[in-house]
């Protein structure tokens, strides 16, 4: 019979729990708080002491894992949505079955003694070191995969964006965004989706007329109002850049925590 220690339980699953969080949130492009992840982390150490109570029934041990993953992904991160939070959930367990995948596969090169997998939960008797290696070599596996399966986002790179339409000007930072590949329906020319505060002196008026752009997320679907500009200006690395074809589309929710304040559809660079 196996001992387990609680403070090593709940050290282990919290340090488990907030890499597994992490990896999820690049995964799906989220926002990333270390608060958030680590109450998030903390919840699921919590959820790890039911490894010391006896079994449950099948339906009820399923129900209870579904909810323990539901509360874990509503504390790390900021799901709005129903579909939203089982997009982050499914990929939770995928990322979790790879990284138990991982650990079962170094326990039979290694012979290690004393791995404890349970509903989720990790135990593993080995020394601090051994576990710390372990891990990072298990996160690292699944950014590998991340970036073999094209779901890794590369560097960010910001860009000073001037932006000119009836006289009246607009400076701000854009950061190109590989998932913006908004275009306008009708002309096929690529958009720069702003923040209505960082364009608002040029957004027309409802009797000018704007162009209407669908748009899709994680987090739902719809259409984002957009007009073209008269210019378009993109200093980015070194470079200058003025589109010949573009639109800008206003949010009316932040695109960002305030570094920066639109999304670049790439395209605009080339």
């Amino acid at each position: 019979m196996q001992v387990v220690y609680v403070d090593v339980l709940l050290g282990l699953n919290l340090f488990i729990n907030y890499f597994l969080l992490l990896a999820v949130g690049k995964f799906l492009r989220l926002p990333v708080k270390r608060l958030r992840l680590l109450a998030g982390a903390g919840a699921g150490a919590v959820y790890a002491l039911t490894i010391l109570l006896p079994p449950l029934p099948a339906i009820l041990a399923l129900l209870c894992r579904l909810a323990a993953s539901a509360v874990i992904v509503l504390l790390a991160f900021p799901v709005r949505t129903p579909k939203l939070l089982l997009r982050t959930a499914a990929a939770f367990y995928l990322v979790s079955f790879a990284f138990a995948g991982f650990l079962l596969a170094f326990w039979y090169l290694t012979s290690a003694p004393g791995l404890l997998i349970r509903d989720s939960v990790v135990y593993f008797n080995v020394s601090p070191l051994v576990f710390l290696v372990a891990s990072m070599l298990a996160y690292g596996a699944v950014r590998l995969f991340q970036r073999l399966t094209g779901r890794e986002e590369p560097k960010a790179l910001l860009c000073r964006v001037t932006v000119t339409r009836a006289g009246s000007r607009a400076v701000f930072t854009a950061r190109v965004d590989t998932g913006n590949s908004l275009t306008e329906p009708f002309s096929g020319a690529p958009v720069i989706v702003a923040e209505r505060e960082a364009v608002a002196a040029l957004i027309p008026g409802e009797e000018e007329g704007c162009r209407l752009v669908p748009f899709h997320t994680v987090s739902g679907s719809g259409l984002l109002r957009a007009f073209r500009p008269e210019s378009l200006v993109i200093e980015c690395a070194g470079r200058v850049t003025r589109p010949p074809e573009s639109y800008v589309a206003v949010s009316e929710q932040p695109v960002s925590h305030g570094e920066f304040h639109a999304l670049l559809n790439p395209a605009l660079l080339e």
